[in-house]
């Protein structure tokens, strides 16, 4: 068996010999953004990158999701590496497509351009021969929790159980024999992973009696209920003005066609993120109390449906030390973030980490905010390119040998789910709630 060393070298190398091809399929993803459980060019076009290569794909899961495996031919554990395929939609941006809004402001064509250069990393280096267990390169759909209402038609059509793509892809056995997981995700600041909120979404409808604007009296503005639901969700906000991590916010999805028209239905969207599973029932019954009684004084009929979005995200601090040592490796004497501070956003990621022993890393690339007009990639290598050498790197630091890392850490379950526990505890959630105004 070979020096890990020069099986580093070796990754390192395979890596950047590729970075024009890299860069050229970031930049391609980037111009070309789809948003969640809509990735189909996406999909294909990285689908015949990896089949370039001589791997065989599982197509079509989670609709627009797949799966390739790099086996070492000796047995081990089952590491996933996830990429992401999603976009934002933010029309003001200046890069956004002109027809749907779409953009990558969240820079998950960095990590959906690093399967691909995981992939290489692994088959062009020659490292395999040293190295025990299987490699999932596994591309996930529909990680932000946008367009809620066409998700919502694809539950009930029966084509997903989930709004978010990591959780469907569960749900459908691509992570049955996978043992630990890691994906890591473009950022601003340092090198590093943090743990992360959990969430659920409500959409909510409300419903009233349309007239003319001009003759008010004769109908009921769902309009009011909505604004009476706003102020009553602002009001909540004082219980938890002591907490950090607690964050309410959504948006009016529709709310009538004319401004003559007094509005019989009013839809709102939003999404509530805390720490642990009883803090999102419990926000979620405050929530559904407030809007629910301010329909009510509204004259309104209310729906809210209740869609388990995604857990609080753990991270394996075994695995978070192996990321350091490998990010060490790469850029040494580089800032790393060892889960010293908590991240209110979300992520599916923490579906992952709550079956199997996972981190949700992070590589610099981009400047301005995330989720915003602003954001741009302006590291074009690091995005790519060295996010690629990191995922390739932590596979050989895992699986060297006889994957002796990787077998210690896929043993540390404590605190996880089976699968069936986990499907089960994000079911929960989802439902469908009416009040009903009567004179």
């Amino acid at each position: 068996m070979r020096d890990i060393n020069e099986l580093r070298a070796a990754i390192k190398s395979a890596v950047d010999a590729e970075k024009e091809q890299l860069i050229e399929i970031g930049r391609h993803i980037w111009k070309n953004p789809e948003p969640g459980y809509r990735e189909v060019k996406t999909s294909k076009y990285l689908v015949e990158k990896l089949k370039a290569l001589g791997l065989q794909v599982k197509e079509n899961l989670a609709l627009t999701g797949f799966r390739a495996d790099i086996d070492t031919g000796k047995p081990g554990p089952t590491l996933a590496i996830m990429g992401e395929l999603d976009s934002l939609i933010i029309p003001t941006h200046p890069e956004a497509d002109k027809e749907t809004g779409a953009i990558h402001a969240c820079g998950h064509n960095s990590s959906a351009t690093a399967i691909i250069g995981t992939a290489i990393g692994l088959l062009k280096s020659g490292v395999l021969n040293d190295m025990s267990g299987k490699i999932a390169l596994i591309a996930t759909p529909a990680e932000e929790g946008i367009e809620l209402e066409y998700r919502l038609v694809l539950i009930r059509e029966g084509k997903i159980g989930s709004i978010a793509g990591k959780p469907q892809l569960i749900r459908e056995g691509v992570f049955d024999d996978v043992d630990l997981a890691y994906m890591t995700h473009l950022t601003s600041g340092n090198f590093g992973f943090n743990d992360h909120n959990g969430s659920i979404q409500k959409i909510v409808t409300f419903k009233g009696k349309s007239c003319h604007a001009a003759s008010p009296q004769n109908g009921i503005n769902a309009q009011n209920a909505v604004c009476l639901a706003q102020n009553a969700i602002a009001f909540m906000r004082e219980k938890y003005s002591n907490s950090d991590k607690i964050r309410i916010h959504g948006i009016i999805s529709y709310c009538g066609n004319s401004s003559n028209v007094i509005p019989d239905e009013a839809r709102m969207e939003y999404m509530l993120r805390a720490p642990s599973i009883p803090e999102l029932v419990a926000l979620g019954k405050r929530f559904d109390n407030a809007v629910t009684h301010a329909s009510l004084a509204a004259e309104c009929t209310c729906t809210i449906d209740t869609i388990s979005g995604y857990m609080p995200l753990f991270d394996n601090m075994k695995l978070g030390q192996v990321l350091k040592d490998t990010v060490e490796y790469l850029k040494p004497g580089a800032p790393f973030n060892f889960n010293n501070s908590f991240f209110s956003s979300c992520t599916d990621m923490g579906d992952v980490a709550s079956i199997v022993p996972g981190v949700h890393g992070y590589c610099p690339g981009y400047s301005g905010a995330s989720h915003s007009a602003s954001m741009h990639i302006t590291d074009e290598y690091s995005s790519y390119v060295t996010m690629s050498m990191l995922n390739a790197e932590l596979c050989l630091n895992l699986l060297y040998g006889d994957a002796a890392t990787a077998k210690e850490i896929a043993t540390d379950r404590k605190g996880l789910l089976s699968i069936p526990e986990y499907i089960k505890l994000i079911d929960q959630f989802d439902g469908s709630i009416t009040s009903e105004y009567k004179e």
